[in-house]
């Protein structure tokens, strides 16, 4: 018995998402949006950063324009709203301006605070080659190369420099709701 429970626990953390956990310190990484916008983690109004892996990925754009229809108006003077990916900056300023998306888009193409979050799903050969046949597109950072990582779909709240809400997805299809996430902010 006691060997079935250890077996059972080892499978249940190989599926587990580290990730950063509600407490915990955020990283402060430097955040500037494509417009330029410095984002501040360190600010006593709590900024939601909604984690996506790309323009190319039809459950993303989903997501981010029921943000904008459903949460953006909601949270004006009452939270930051960020969607993060490692998209490179042009073609996130263009996502932005196609879908008129009323809040900050980060472009993190080396990963840097997808890695600081502890979201990332690493990009091997196989789901490259997946991404190229089912969505006709290659994942690739700002230098033109192949993308090795993108995120795993995530909403955090931070304030203060505070994780006090976070929701990661292992499945993209997955996504927060946004319910959710008024409801973590007292709205």
């Amino acid at each position: 018995m006691k060997s079935l429970l250890c077996f059972l626990f080892l499978i249940q953390s190989s599926f587990a998402l580290e990730g950063l956990k509600v407490g915990a310190k955020a990283p402060m990484l430097e955040m500037k949006s494509t417009q330029g916008k410095v984002i501040e983690l360190s600010s006593s109004t709590p900024t939601v950063l909604v984690f996506y892996r790309g323009a190319w990925c039809p459950y993303c754009m989903k997501q981010l324009k029921e943000i904008n229809s459903e949460l953006s108006a909601k949270l004006e003077g009452k939270a930051h709203l960020v969607a993060i990916s490692v998209d490179p900056r042009k073609v996130a300023a263009k996502m932005k301006e196609r879908y008129v998306l009323n809040f900050d888009i980060v472009s993190d193409p080396e990963g840097k605070i997808l890695k600081g979050f502890n979201i990332v799903n690493e990009v091997n050969m196989d789901l490259s080659k997946k991404y190229k046949s089912t969505y006709e597109f290659e994942i690739k950072d700002s230098k033109g190369h192949i993308q090795t990582m993108i995120a795993h779909p995530a909403v955090y709240i931070v304030k203060s420099g505070k994780i006090i809400f976070a929701d990661i997805h292992k499945n993209y299809k997955e996504r927060t709701e946004n319910k959710l996430i008024l409801k973590s902010l007292n709205l």
